[in-house]
């Protein structure tokens, strides 16, 4: 069963994207089981939810279970309908959570203080069964913040595996200024520490700002695509082989003697060495700047 959980800068898409990927890969019959029993969602704003709604009932479903309310006062409970493994909404959480895929969102940069982004993660983990995947847009500096998110990220880490972090290009919500990456979490088995983790810096997605909007071009790259299949893969199979590409893409372990314990591919991924004309531009910024300190400061003779 899949869970969507949005709020505030919500993906509608997520929600669309699960429907259509199973109406790909099942038969009817099946199809109709997982509209009815299988796809669950929380919205809090009111139209949005209605809007999810309408979406799905044109694409020939009007009975999921996507509701209009706050995702920290519901839960869900394992329940059969018809003989079909299904949930139902409660208010009390559930001793044995049904839910085996998560897709979020969680709001950003909320002015509470109490609401960080990482509550609305540890909360759909509760719904979760063990080995189930997790996946949610996260704001970049959370996976490198000092305090209470480094200490979020420790605990994250006993309680779960973290399978793979993708850096999402820094314009993806524009006009919204929040740079975010992209977590995959298996839920409630502790992180081994010598397990790869997938580490992925996809910068461009087929788009570019225009007009103020963000317009699919031919001209730019999809570095989500490219990795498509290799995530699916190592999501499957953490022992996947990857090949390493500079600045790119690379599968290995957390460093733990990190003291800041920065979960982003930025602090993992190898540097493509500088090529001459870098060498060259920076050997030529520090003759100048030397020779104007040497001017400024009356040194030529002692030089």
């Amino acid at each position: 069963m899949c869970e969507l959980k949005n709020s505030k800068f919500p993906r509608r898409g997520f929600v669309l994207a699960a429907l259509d990927y199973v109406k790909k890969t099942t038969n009817e019959e099946q199809t109709g089981k997982f509209k009815r029993n299988g796809v669950f969602g929380i919205e809090q704003d009111s139209g949005v939810a209605s809007l999810a709604v309408v979406n799905m009932i044109f694409r020939g479903d009007g009975k999921n279970n996507i509701i209009e309310g706050n995702c920290f006062a519901k839960f869900l409970d394992p329940a059969i309908l018809d003989g079909v493994r299904t949930a139902r909404y409660t208010t009390i959480q559930s001793n044995n959570p049904p839910m085996t895929k998560v897709l979020m969102n969680p709001p950003f940069a909320l002015k509470r203080s109490d609401e960080k982004e990482y509550k609305f993660i540890n909360q759909a983990l509760k719904q979760m069964e063990e080995g189930g995947i997790l996946f949610s847009v996260f704001p970049y500096s959370g996976m490198v913040k000092p305090g209470g998110y480094r200490s979020w990220r420790e605990n994250l880490l006993k309680n779960n595996t973290l399978l793979s972090v993708i850096t999402f290009p820094e314009d993806l919500f524009y006009p919204i200024g929040v740079h975010t990456v992209g977590i995959f979490i298996k839920k409630g088995i502790p992180h081994p520490q010598n397990q790869n983790i997938l580490w992925i810096r996809a910068l461009n997605d087929g788009f570019i700002k225009s007009k103020g909007k963000r317009l699919p071009s031919t001209r730019i790259n999809n570095d989500l695509e490219r990795v498509k299949d290799i995530l699916k893969a190592f999501l499957v199979n953490p022992a996947t082989t990857v090949g390493g590409i500079e600045e790119f893409q690379k599968a290995t372990p957390i460093d733990f003697e990190d003291s800041h314990l920065e979960l982003v591919p930025e602090a993992y991924l190898d540097q493509a060495p500088p090529s001459k004309e870098i060498i060259k531009e920076v050997a030529e910024s520090i003759t100048r700047g030397a020779t104007a300190f040497i001017i400024t400061s009356q040194k030529e003779e002692e030089v």
